[in-house]
């Protein structure tokens, strides 16, 4: 929050933020900056920009006042903790599992040469500052495993060079913006472990670069958008854990670099698409607990790289297809509380992998030999 003082000349610091005095003059910053043009800090007084980061870091030190950082003006800023400087600019903050506790400061957002942040792993609480969508050299951005509540700012948005961002296990809440397909450069995608709200936006099917989807454990409701099919170079999608409904798109199945497709726990319905047997690089399906009908099909005996296949809890009906006899990878294959009938076909006992075999609560016969 930016507090301005404009009626009275005088200056406060309240938990390391400054309120400014007079004509919004930073006074509690220009001090600062003193303090660090004369130090050891830095080394050439004259070099105003790094002086100038160098007192908005000991603001945000005061700031999160727990930390045990060691960043003061005895040390030079090149030797502190967490703190990369790139021709005269903080171009990193790796502040990751540090303790800290309390909000993240808006102040960061002066740190305008910043490319890389990383507050993951602490205790911070509060909501996801606008002011860092002002750091348009931003690629990295990670604020997992946290206590942060909130949406997410739509300011974010402007990060137009942004590769990475991880906003897992924290407490957010409301929608997935759609304005994240713009964020076109961007590979991991991971907002799972929040309380978020909504459906998945078609417009995540425009991130062309993605690499890794992540929106499992939420309470996302609607359908899962066929857009997603245009993810060409996604390798992971976990959407487990969420309230989907709706069909599986057949579209999932033209994304062949997937290696995880994870849907499970959700309340899909229909038919498993033939489609997803053109998988070829997966190497785990999960689409278990949901109300998916009709048979499993055949087409998935050629996802030779598959080495786990959970179909349990759902209505599927029919046999078991002997091409699944194909899977020499497959370690698990969980067919529990379905309706499935006939044979247990015997090719399964091809699978020399296979260490976890469940068909119960079907109305199949037959055996098979034990695993080894």
């Amino acid at each position: 929050m930016k507090l301005f003082i404009s009626l009275l000349w005088a200056v406060f610091t309240i938990g390391g933020l400054i309120l400014v005095a007079g004509a919004d003059t930073p006074v509690a910053a220009q001090q600062t900056t003193s303090s660090c043009a004369n130090s050891i800090a830095i080394p050439d007084p004259e070099d105003s920009n790094l002086v100038a980061d160098c007192s908005t870091l000991l603001n945000i030190k005061t700031h999160w006042a727990s930390a045990s950082l060691n960043w003061t003006t005895t040390t030079p800023i090149t030797a502190w903790e967490g703190v990369t400087v790139t021709i005269s600019r903080v171009t990193r903050l790796e502040l990751n599992r540090k303790q800290l506790t309390g909000t993240i400061p808006a102040t960061l957002g002066t740190l305008t040469n910043l490319t890389y942040l990383n507050l993951n792993d602490n205790q911070l609480t509060g909501t996801i500052p606008a002011t860092l969508g002002t750091l348009t050299n931003l690629t990295y951005l990670n604020l997992n495993d946290n206590q942060l509540t909130g949406t997410i700012p739509a300011a974010l948005g402007n990060l137009s060079q942004l590769q990475t961002l991880v906003l897992r296990s924290n407490k957010l809440t409301g929608s997935i913006p759609a304005w994240l397909g713009n964020l076109t450069n961007l590979q991991p995608l991971d907002l799972s472990h929040n309380q978020l709200t909504g459906t998945i936006p078609k417009e995540l099917g425009n991130l062309s670069k993605l690499e890794k989807l992540d929106l499992s454990r939420n309470d996302l409701t609607g359908t899962i958008p066929a857009a997603l099919g245009s993810l060409s170079n996604l390798r992971e999608l976990w959407l487990n854990h969420n309230r989907l409904t709706g069909s599986i798109p057949a579209a999932l199945g033209t994304l062949t670099k997937l290696v995880y497709l994870t849907l499970g726990r959700n309340q899909l319905t229909g038919i498993i698409p033939k489609e997803l047997g053109n998988l070829s690089n997966l190497q785990g399906m999960g689409l278990s607990h949901n109300q998916l009908t009709g048979t499993i099909p055949k087409e998935l005996g050629n996802l030779s790289n598959l080495q786990g296949l959970g179909l349990d809890d759902n209505q599927l009906t029919g046999s078991i297809p002997k091409e699944l006899g194909n899977l020499s990878n497959l370690q698990g294959l969980n067919l529990v509380r379905n309706q499935l009938t006939g044979s247990i076909p015997k090719e399964l006992g091809n699978l020399s992998q296979l260490t976890y075999l469940n068909l119960k609560k079907n109305q199949l016969t037959g055996s098979i030999a034990p695993l080894t």
